[in-house]
């Protein structure tokens, strides 16, 4: 696996050898060349289930500001601290937490991200997707931007807009928008699942 467009591309990445789900390169193209068409890449990242943190590193590569990564695995965060160190290098900032996303985002103090990756593990319930999906949208600036991917299960937040539904085997991906202030959307935080 590797970077594949902007500042770093080519850099490769170590990948966990267990317990992650690498988004496909064909993918996450799709997902980059529909956000950079919008101006979505830019400021501060969150990548919850980073994993290797190919999302959140593609996303500094491509002219974002800062990364938060987070994964429970020890194993992930040692590939992650491997991946990020030649951009901290030529200074780019990066965080990285082992801890669960929940936690995470229960004491995090630092809100405003403009961009935030939720890439659960398979298996997720719904319910546990939902707490985590709300409580990432009250981490994002207006206007800012989720990318979700959810295995199989159709899924529709309240609080944001629908952008563009992709699909990889069988997995929904979607990049979805919040409101910017006062632009007529629900304020929300409700998920609605369509099995």
């Amino acid at each position: 696996m590797r970077i594949i467009a902007g500042k770093y591309k080519g850099l490769e990445l170590e990948v966990p050898k267990s317990g992650t789900r690498p988004t496909t390169s064909k993918l996450k193209e799709a997902v980059f060349s529909s956000l950079e068409a919008r101006g979505g890449v830019k400021g501060k990242v969150l990548d919850l289930f980073a994993g290797s943190g190919a999302l959140g590193l593609e996303a500094l590569s491509r002219g974002a500001e800062g990364l938060f990564a987070v994964d429970s695995s020890r194993q992930a965060a040692a590939c992650l601290k491997k991946n990020a160190l030649p951009l901290q290098k030529s200074g780019k900032k990066v965080e990285i937490r082992c801890m669960k996303a929940e936690k995470f985002l229960e004491g995090c103090k630092e809100g405003g991200f403009d961009l935030i990756f939720l890439d659960p593990p398979y298996g997720m319930k719904s319910p546990e997707f939902e707490k985590i999906l709300s409580a990432s949208i009250n981490l994002l600036r207006p206007g800012g931007y989720i990318v979700a991917e959810r295995e199989k299960e159709d899924f529709s937040p309240f609080a944001l807009e629908t952008l563009k539904t992709m699909s990889s085997g069988s997995t929904a991906c979607k990049i979805l928008k919040k409101a910017e202030k006062n632009d007529g959307f629900a304020s929300g935080t409700g998920v609605a699942f369509h099995p």
